[in-house]
């Protein structure tokens, strides 16, 4: 029942995007309202033009269980249909499905595969998964570099999963005073904003390594990347 939850709201995420317009308009309303049955007749004659958008819908469809039977295989074969168009969030999903093993087999190389191209367009959830993932070794070679390089690009996007793994990874490599400042930094964003990383992070941990001042360094920082959100978040308001 979470993970539906879960979904549906994903699902009303990603369907106010302008990227959902034109030709899944009806259906977009239509899951809008809660009216899937309408949704998926529209769906179904745009998936047979070969419409990725579509493609991608149905398989949300599926995956939640709205409107059809769920049936995480078929929602699998649909997100497979649109990312193989290039569709950037079905990608994204279509890598977690096999990093999780859902509906398919899990296989790492695979999931690795569908994440790169989201991860290297910015979407920040693909990011995190490859950080993670060259952080564990699965389906790439250990690294912690290119694994530090993936999280922050993720973390700098208020990613707080990322954010907590990178301080991991940071206080661990610990090769100069700015990685530890780093850690702190972003141990505390994550704390801050996620109440998961706030109960998992090392913060308390790193804060016994730091002296005073990288304590105050570490502070000025977050006040920064803060009122660099802020103003980020006022431009795309602006010029959405």
């Amino acid at each position: 029942m979470k993970n539906t939850i879960l979904l549906v709201v994903v699902i009303f995420s990603l369907i106010s995007s302008p990227a959902f317009s034109l030709t899944t308009d009806n259906a977009v309303n239509a899951m809008r309202k809660g009216d899937f049955k309408t949704a998926i007749n529209e769906l179904r004659v745009l998936v047979e033009k070969n419409d990725p958008n579509a493609q991608f819908l149905m398989g949300m469809l599926y995956d939640a269980g709205n409107g059809v039977p769920q049936d995480q295989s078929v929602a699998a074969t649909w997100y497979r249909k649109a990312a193989e168009q290039n569709h950037t969030i079905a990608q994204l999903f279509l890598g977690v499905f096999y990093y999780n093993g859902i509906g398919v087999e899990k296989d790492y190389k695979e999931a690795v595969r569908w994440f790169q191209s989201p991860a290297l367009k910015g979407n920040d959830q693909a990011q995190f998964y490859l950080g993670m993932m060259y952080a564990s070794g699965h389906g790439l070679g250990k690294d912690d570099s290119a694994a530090i390089e993936w999280l922050a690009k993720a973390a700098v996007q208020k990613n707080t999963r990322a954010m907590g793994l990178l301080s991991t990874l940071l206080f661990s490599r610990n090769r100069d005073e700015k990685d530890l400042i780093d850690a702190y930094v972003w141990s505390h964003i994550a704390a801050k904003y996620d109440p998961v990383q706030a109960a998992t992070t090392a913060r308390f941990i790193i804060e016994k390594y730091c002296t005073e001042a990288q304590k105050k360094a570490g502070n000025l920082s977050i006040i920064e990347w803060e009122n660099k959100w802020k103003t980020d978040s006022l431009h795309n308001r602006v010029n959405p």
